[in-house]
């Protein structure tokens, strides 16, 4: 029973708090039924909010899945090519450019494969004539396969950083181009950047220069002046000017600052230039100035500076003795006020024309009796004319001296064109400029044809040389005049001899202006002077020729008659006591000394005869070989005393047409020679050469004792001492050779000697047939 009850209990217990639970359950159902709709009140609200905050967005933005089918899309009206409406179930390659559509189909497999978001650019056109919209994408993953891409159009921003790019770069273009030193700098002197022209003149590029000091490239002692300066710019704000030497250079800077939104200085920039050539043009303008100033103060000639109104603002001081007046009361007046009325009218009127003209203009003028060039020129400044400047030169000196240098040409050209002597001009360069009618007569030229020529042309070549060493001293002015006797050469190549003067004609600056020449024809007294010469010659040769034969009397017959004498007064006292062989030595002896004084008077009888001109010349056709064994007999017995072998080598059948008896003497005297100076058991040959058909070379050859050069240039030569002794004492004159060479240049032939001391001697004369 009470088990019964205590289920009963149990059971209502239970439902009571079923009953509990129930409400409990009912609350929270309510509860939870009040939150989710607060939730979906929320998120309606949310959703609301991300809308009108995506609809606010100016953005693209979509959603895809992974093949490409647009699942949600809001843009713009002006956006793309499409609105939701009608791209939205839509495949990205049906719609858009297929390199777009590859694009974006690749970008969506790279951000469901990475789980990344994906940043790119890409560019479209919004129409078939208009520029490309440029845009960039940002795809975020949206589940598994989808994704939602945020399109921005970015035409406009990147229009403004090319802009910007083109800008940055025209002004570091600018600011590297510049020649000026172009730095910014920190408060401490740091470089944080600078141009080329900065970097270079510090032997740096502009890299290596950021982070420098720009006080380390200063001068020591200025580093501590110019920091203060910078500190300045940075505390007050304000520019600063000042000069500097760099490098041995003087360089001008300007520092400005920069300012940040607060008003405070961040940094400077410096702006410097080489100053040197500056300087030095103002110094060089200062000395100009001064230089000016100098010259009108002391300038011989009157110099003039007028304004547009024709007043004078400047003038040569030398304008108070002209006109009377100090400078200060000349200055600023009228020309009416300064000269009188006919001439201050014409000089208003030509200064007018020079400034309208913009022209220079020469001017003569007449003033206080005196005459005056003037020359008048405008100072064109931007191309307007500002003053008018010009210099007057009195010229009256002048004048008077043209007059009477035109009176002295007019004087000149009639002695020019009259006078009897050669007469021409020359130019610089030598050519003729003009030739009078004697000097084309006497060379055989016109004036035209002399006008193309030089004086070089026609010099004899002998002359040149000493010609243009004086004409060079002419143009020096080391000498006046150069006065000469030379020879000419004509057009029809004949020699005219000429005594010449040159001179210089200068102008009256005395300058070059041509040569005058002037020519004395000395031709016959050139060629009588010549004949004198040629007698005189003659004569000489005629009182050696005496003195020649005078001497070989006096001294070379002497000799052999004192031997003969001395023999034949022997016998005459001695002759009874003498023995037979003694007797016949002497007389051989004798027979020898007759033999010699024999040939000697024969050579000088036949040497005489030529010398008078009454040697008989008959040319026969002779036998060489014939002669020559002839003539070999006069010297048979010396050769055989001197035990000489004596050879022959002629042709029998050589024949020639020649004088018999000149032909015999030139054999036996050459033939003698040799003999004489041979030494016993010496060698004679004789022989004969045919060079050609129409000559013939007869050649004596000894061994002898020979002779040296100076002897071989005197052997035909009447002032050659010759006459040595043979190698037994012979006597000799010297005679024989010269007869030798009379006899064959009679022939028209020659002769000469081969010869060195100790090696004998080999004698060729040479004659026609």
């Amino acid at each position: 029973m009470m088990d019964k009850e205590r289920s009963r209990e149990d059971l209502l217990k239970e439902i009571e708090d079923l009953k509990i639970l129930e409400q409990e359950l009912k609350q929270n159902l309510e509860e939870e039924k009040k939150r989710h709709s607060e939730a979906e009140e929320a998120l309606k609200k949310s959703e609301q909010q991300a809308r009108a905050l995506i609809k606010a967005v100016p953005d693209l933005i979509f959603r895809m899945n992974s093949s490409g089918v647009y699942l949600d899309y809001k843009a713009n009206r002006e956006d793309l090519y499409y609105q939701a409406e009608s791209i939205i179930g839509k495949n990205n390659r049906d719609i858009t450019p297929v390199e777009f559509a590859d694009l974006v189909e690749q970008k969506t497999r790279q951000t469901l494969k990475t789980r990344q978001m994906q940043v790119f650019e890409y560019h479209l056109h919004l129409g078939e004539n208009s520029e490309p919209n440029e845009y960039e994408a940002r795809m975020v993953p949206s589940g598994p396969d989808e994704i939602i891409a945020i399109v921005r159009d970015i035409t406009s921003r990147k229009k403004s950083e090319r802009d910007l790019l083109i800008r940055e770069t025209n002004v570091r273009t600018i600011i590297e181009s510049s020649p000026n030193y172009l730095c910014l700098i920190d408060v401490d002197g740091m470089v944080i950047d600078c141009n080329q022209t900065l970097a270079s003149s510090c032997g740096l590029s502009p890299t290596e220069m950021t982070g420098r000091c720009i006080f380390d490239f200063l001068p020591q002692d200025e580093i501590d002046t110019r920091r203060k300066f910078v500190k300045n710019v940075f505390e007050e704000g304000k520019p600063v000017v000042g000069e500097t030497i760099i490098l041995g250079r003087s360089v001008r800077y300007f520092i400005h600052p920069i300012l940040n939104e607060k008003g405070i200085v961040i940094r400077v920039t410096v702006h410097a230039y080489d100053n040197t050539e500056h300087k030095a043009a103002r110094k060089s303008l200062r000395e100009n100035e001064e230089i000016f100033t100098r010259f009108l103060e002391n300038s011989p000639i009157y110099v003039f500076f007028k304004d547009v109104n024709i007043r004078p603002i400047k003038l040569s001081r030398n304008y108070e003795s002209l006109l009377g007046k100090p400078i200060e009361e000349i200055l600023g007046k009228t020309m009416v006020e300064l000269f009188p009325s006919d001439l201050a009218e014409n000089m208003v009127k030509d200064d007018l024309k020079v400034l309208r003209e913009r022209n220079i203009l020469k001017v003569e003028e007449s003033f206080n009796g005196r005459l005056y060039s003037t020359i008048k020129f405008p100072v064109i400044i931007d191309d307007v004319p500002k003053y008018l400047a010009g210099y007057t030169i009195d010229t009256t000196e002048q004048s008077l001296a043209e007059k009477a240098l035109r009176e002295n040409e007019e004087k000149f050209k009639k002695v020019y064109a009259e006078g009897t002597l050669p007469i021409a001009m020359l130019n610089g360069d030598f050519r003729f400029v003009s030739a009078n009618q004697v000097f084309q007569d006497t060379f055989g030229y016109s004036e035209d044809e002399l006008k193309e020529m030089t004086f070089k042309e026609i010099t004899h070549p002998e002359h040149l040389a000493k010609d243009m060493d004086n004409l060079g001293l002419l143009l020096q002015r080391k000498i006046d005049i150069y006065h000469t006797e030379k020879r000419y050469i004509t057009k029809n190549k004949e020699i005219v001899w000429g005594k010449a003067q040159v001179s210089i004609v200068r102008d009256s600056y005395n300058e070059f202006l041509y040569f005058l020449v002037m020519i004395n024809d000395i031709t016959s007294y050139k060629l009588a002077e010549s004949e004198i010469k040629n007698k005189n010659r003659e004569l000489e040769k005629l009182n050696a020729e005496k003195d020649k034969f005078f001497s070989i009397i006096a001294h070379d017959l002497r000799s052999p008659f004192n031997s003969f004498l001395g023999l034949t007064e022997i016998m005459a006292e001695e002759l009874y006591s003498m023995r037979l062989d003694e007797i016949q030595r002497i007389a051989t002896d004798l027979k020898n000394s007759a033999n010699n004084l024999y040939h000697l008077l024969e050579n000088l009888l036949e040497w005489s005869m030529v010398k008078r001109g009454i040697k008989p010349f008959n040319p026969t056709h002779l036998i060489l070989k014939k002669l020559i064994t002839e003539n070999l007999l006069t010297v048979s017995e010396s050769v055989r005393k001197k035990s000489i072998k004596l050879y022959t080598d002629v042709p029998e059948y050589l024949s020639l047409s020649a004088d018999e008896n000149m032909l015999g003497t030139i054999v036996r005297n050459l033939l003698s020679n040799a003999v004489k100076f041979t030494p016993k058991g010496g060698r004679i040959s004789v022989r004969t050469n045919e060079p050609d058909d129409t000559t013939i070379e007869l050649i004596i050859e000894d061994n002898g004792i020979g002779m040296d050069e100076k002897m071989k240039n005197t052997l035909f030569d009447l002032s050659g001492h010759n006459n040595r002794t043979g190698t037994e004492g012979e006597l000799t004159t010297g005679l024989g050779l010269l007869l030798c060479k009379e006899f064959v240049e009679k022939h028209k032939g020659s002769i000469r000697v081969e010869s060195e001391p100790d090696k004998g001697s080999t004698f060729i004369v040479k004659l026609k047939r």
